[in-house]
């Protein structure tokens, strides 16, 4: 079974699986993943919260690890099928994964070319930005504005007395074709 609730006073986290392990005088009892055994009563409210877990999907088991996947792909869905979301997929496996498709070398087309990374809209046009010492990104980018552009170079001198960032080109190797060797 998965828990479909957080409930911290039990210790349940949503997503979590347990093993029924038995049924008896109106109390049920589960072995949790950690091997902790648990027991409920009938009208305990945490027993609405439970769902099957025979299949899951990539997101309800993000960050876990399982003996083996069985992963089901679109070969051209426009925002599910990505390298990125094919690698989540396969990475829950500890011993096997297996993947089904509905068509394997559009599948390998695709996934060769839709990275699913996301990217600024700089980064997108080949551009970046450098950002200051002692700024992070995010500063430098809200620095760099059309307005701002335009009061440093409409100033006498064309300054402000503030630095604008300049935009550089991209970091070597970002945005290339990467080979990957599917198996399909």
């Amino acid at each position: 079974m998965r828990w479909t609730r957080n409930d911290k006073g039990l210790g349940l986290v949503n997503s979590a699986t347990a093993e029924v392990s038995g049924v008896r005088n109106g109390r049920v009892t589960f072995t949790l993943e950690e091997g902790r055994r648990l027991v409920l009563t009938r009208g305990d409210p945490q027993l609405r919260h439970l769902d099957r877990a025979w299949a899951s999907t990539v997101h309800a088991f993000q960050g876990r690890t399982v003996d083996n996947v069985i992963a089901a792909m679109e070969a051209n869905h426009p925002q599910l099928t990505t390298a990125k979301a094919f690698y989540v997929e396969i990475s829950r496996a500890r011993d096997r994964a297996e993947l089904v498709t509905d068509d394997a070398q559009a599948l390998r087309e695709r996934l060769e070319t839709v990275t699913g990374e996301r990217i600024s809209a700089l980064e997108g046009i080949g551009e970046s930005v450098r950002t200051e010492p002692g700024l992070d990104a995010k500063a430098s980018l809200e620095r760099v504005t059309p307005e701002r552009e335009l009061a440093d170079s409409s100033s006498p001198g064309g300054k402000t007395g503030r630095e604008t960032p300049r935009l550089e080109a991209p970091e070597p190797g970002r945005g290339k074709r990467i080979e990957m060797d599917l198996g399909l």
